[in-house]
């Protein structure tokens, strides 16, 4: 911990010098059009998991993954730097997020890297970004003031939050726009294999209500001493915006691969319809229901006959004082085929969350 808020003063040192030198106006720019800029964020929550977690970590998540107490969900400082043909960004984080997330990275410094990438324009419209990346996968993002619901889906939990590698950005349009990708692997910084993967995304705006997304991902999934796992994984998104008021999205995950252990291949698949609705200017609500099938145990073991067949079901209410802070309250059950929660309340097939967060942003 002490490399980090050793690692956050020293960026905050610099980048708030560097950006203080940018109010000489030695170019006849404006002060508004600064290349630096810089953004962050806290996230602190208290969470109840009614089966009661040993060790109070929560299984199959890494959101509010800590029960019964309160702590630091994320937490992060980023450094950006953007003219009309370079940028760069630079991000640190912290939290129990991360103690989840990033647990199998083996490098402890590598692990509080929220982002660190670098971009070249190559033509109008055309970016290459190398590094440390955002994942271009799924509809929900990491920061939870950024979702409906302050939970991720389980579909959301089990894709990548992060990528690293290169990536190709064309906008073709106004309306559609495009990703080619090279990465290391799925969610890992450092390499497992002598393998890269490969990444495609294409987005579509037909209009300022409606956007519609397909992304996917085909890499080898065994470490280097294994014959190779090939992982293939498609997601689909769409979200529609009634309103200033009122909004809705779908998403559905497939994905195959080769088992190990065995010349046969297995799937998985997910689904979820969310919505929001703005109560006042300051009060909203959201639902979201879904469904998370992986018999074959790809992405969640569970050692049981039937896998992780999961459904879930979130009540959301929201309680915004100002347009950078929020209070949250959710509501969460939990329904699965086999017996997979497993804590002080014994072995159940049902489970409830309750949890409630503080979030802001500058």
């Amino acid at each position: 911990m002490k490399y980090l808020f050793g690692t956050l003063l020293a960026l905050y040192l610099l980048i708030t010098f560097a950006a203080n030198a940018q109010t000489v106006d030695t170019l006849g720019l404006q002060e508004a059009n600064k290349p630096f800029k810089i953004s962050g964020g806290v996230d602190v929550y208290y969470a109840y998991d009614f089966s009661k977690p040993y060790e109070k970590d929560r299984l199959y998540t890494t959101q509010a993954f800590r029960h019964n107490e309160f702590n630091l969900n994320w937490g992060f400082l980023q450094a950006d730097y953007a003219t009309d043909k370079v940028r760069a960004t630079l991000a640190l984080h912290t939290g129990t997020y991360v103690q989840s997330n990033y647990a199998a990275e083996p490098n402890e410094l590598t692990r509080l890297i929220a982002q660190a990438n670098a971009g070249v324009r190559l033509a109008e419209g055309v970016w290459l970004d190398v590094g440390i990346l955002p994942s271009h996968i799924g509809y929900e993002s990491t920061f939870s003031i950024d979702n409906e619901i302050y939970t991720r889906a389980l579909m959301a939990e089990n894709s990548p939050y992060f990528e690293t590698g290169a990536r190709l950005t064309a906008e073709v349009s106004d309306k559609v726009t495009m990703k080619f990708l090279v990465l290391n692997g799925w969610q890992n910084i450092q390499e497992t294999n002598d393998a890269k993967s490969l990444g495609f995304g294409i987005s579509y705006t037909p209009t300022d209500k409606l956007e519609l997304s397909y992304n996917n991902y085909y890499g080898n999934e065994a470490p280097a001493e294994l014959d190779p796992k090939r992982r293939y994984f498609h997601n689909f998104y769409a979200g529609y915006t009634f309103s200033d008021r009122f909004n809705i999205a779908a998403s559905v995950d497939y994905g195959r691969q080769e088992l190990f252990g065995s010349d046969q291949k297995g799937n998985w698949y997910a689904g979820l319809l969310l919505a929001r609705y703005q109560l006042s200017d300051r009060l909203a609500m959201a639902g979201r229901v879904e469904h998370y099938n992986d018999k074959n145990q790809i992405i969640i073991t569970t050692d049981t006959s039937n896998g992780f067949q999961t459904s879930s079901a979130s009540l959301n209410f929201d309680y915004i004082p100002a347009p950078n802070l929020m209070w949250r309250f959710e509501a969460r059950g939990y329904d699965s085929q086999d017996m997979i929660f497993v804590g002080e309340e014994g072995t159940k097939d049902k489970n409830l969350l309750l949890v409630t967060s503080l979030a802001f942003k500058f």
